[in-house]
């Protein structure tokens, strides 16, 4: 009775495959390796073109969805009907060798052998055409490994090790039918195809080894990168009577790491700079809190609007969005410095803040978080380089020629503005023209307050009044 193997149990369709019969035998067994493949390719495929992951996949989505068509339309359709083909035809050929070693006339033996061959032929051409499909699948499956769902890397791994193994034994079921026939044109067209198959075999053999090459290089990185912001999180955390250097040591090595794993971070877009590192929300990530922006906190027992909440209970922290980008900005990395700072904060809300100096009785912990965002959003270095390069200077000072660069005045009518040193460390953090050249704000982009950066450029000894 002839029964669908495909439609029976695993189990079941494994016990048949390992019988010791020849139904199904290596030529179906390479067919249903091809299958498999197909199956975790379209698993892979799925995830990558989930609506949620349309932004991060966009670019390949055209791609993605031809290779599912072609997969689920043509490929995966036609192993399943060789899976069956190769069962029923390589059991053409055994049935006829059995007949022939039943037989005594030797004339009879000798036409059913030949009979038994013109069916070893046809299960000879049918591995070529699974082989053929099995290399298909396997130059889909490193475009997948590549270009889809980073997570699901594994699944596009195995795809592509199942269709080499259909491939390989394909290749193993061809040479070893081809010993049972003389040398012919029929040989030499198989052998050539097959020679065909080999080179393919060897340059998709050696792409998989790449690929777990790659895999292997990022799970060292991974590895590193988690034990670093393990470190980072135990460096100062519960500590006391920090110094300000202690506390820039901690965000400058912060910002290193953003940047050094910045493809494990950020693996489908990277940042383009320095700059582009500079997110506290994506720190706050990192350390397993949970970051949520939303309309308004409230306001606390004096009825001041709220901005920003550390609970470091359920590691929550909020941001209000109902203030300025660079208000914002520093609160979120304000309430970043508490979470790496203090071990005594349980449930803790704060007010707006720029990164300004007029706020009166601070708390030490409270600083401690203001110096953290003013050093992780303003790194000295940074700011520095920039200031070089617009100001074209080690330090600015008034003089004739600074004035007339700066506001096209002499220094007594731009003394007249500038009534002390913070006035004119505001002038240089909100300036966008300087010898005739334009340029953005460094207050603009660091993403703070005119004030915050005026601070900073001060702290930095860039300023002389």
């Amino acid at each position: 009775m002839n029964i669908d193997l495909l439609e029976l149990p695993t189990k079941e369709l494994l016990d048949k495959i390992g019988a010791g019969n020849h139904k199904p035998g290596s030529g179906s067994a390479a067919a249903l390796n091809g299958i498999l493949c197909c199956k975790l390719l379209l698993t892979v495929i799925e995830l990558t073109l989930d609506p949620k992951r349309a932004k991060i996949y966009a670019q390949c989505s055209v791609e993605f969805n031809q290779i599912k068509s072609k997969i689920k339309e043509t490929i995966g359709p036609r192993l399943e009907e060789l899976f069956k083909e190769d069962a029923i035809q390589f059991d053409k050929a055994i049935q006829k060798r059995i007949e022939r070693d039943k037989v005594l006339n030797q004339q009879k033996k000798n036409q059913l052998q030949e009979e038994a061959l013109r069916e070893l032929k046809k299960s000879t051409e049918l591995p070529i055409e699974i082989a053929k499909l099995c290399i298909e699948l396997a130059n889909y499956a490193v475009v997948v490994f590549d270009k889809g769902f980073q997570s699901a890397r594994g699944d596009s791994g195995v795809a592509l090790s199942s269709s080499l193994s259909g491939l390989t034994g394909c290749l193993a079921i061809i040479s070893l039918n081809l010993q049972s026939f003389p040398k012919s044109l029929w040989t030499d067209k198989i052998k050539i195809q097959k020679n065909e198959l080999r080179k393919e075999y060897e340059r998709l053999t050696s792409e998989n080894v790449k690929l777990m090459n790659i895999l292997d290089t990022e799970a060292d990185t991974k590895n590193e990168f988690l034990a670093e912001f393990v470190e980072i999180r135990k460096m100062f955390f519960g500590k006391r009577n920090l110094k300000d250097s202690d506390i820039e040591k901690l965000a400058r090595r912060i910002q290193n790491a953003l940047w050094k794993y910045q493809d494990v971070i950020w693996p489908k877009n990277p940042p383009s700079n320095e700059l582009s590192i500079l997110k506290p929300e994506k720190v706050i990530e990192l350390l397993k809190y949970a970051f949520h922006k939303v309309d308004t906190l409230g306001v606390n027992d004096s009825n001041e609007e709220i901005a920003g909440i550390i609970n470091n209970q359920d590691a929550t922290i909020q941001i209000s969005t109902m203030y300025a980008p660079e208000v914002v900005n520093f609160t979120t990395a304000h309430e970043l410095g508490h979470a790496l700072l203090h071990n005594q904060i349980k449930l803790h809300r704060d007010i707006p803040l720029d990164g300004s100096e007029n706020l009166k009785n601070r708390s030490m912990v409270e600083r401690e978080a203001d110096k953290f965002a003013a050093y992780f959003l303003m790194p000295g270095k940074t700011v520095t380089q920039l200031f070089h390069i617009f100001f074209q200077t080690e330090q600015l000072q008034i003089n004739e020629i600074t004035s007339y660069m700066l506001a096209n005045c002499s220094p007594l009518e731009l003394s007249k503005r500038i009534k002390n040193q913070r006035d004119f460390s505001r002038l240089i953090a909100k300036c966008e023209f300087y010898n005739l050249k334009p340029f953005t704000s460094l207050s603009k982009i660091f993403n703070v307050s005119i004030e915050a950066m005026a601070i900073r450029l001060e702290e930095l000894n860039l300023i002389r009044f």
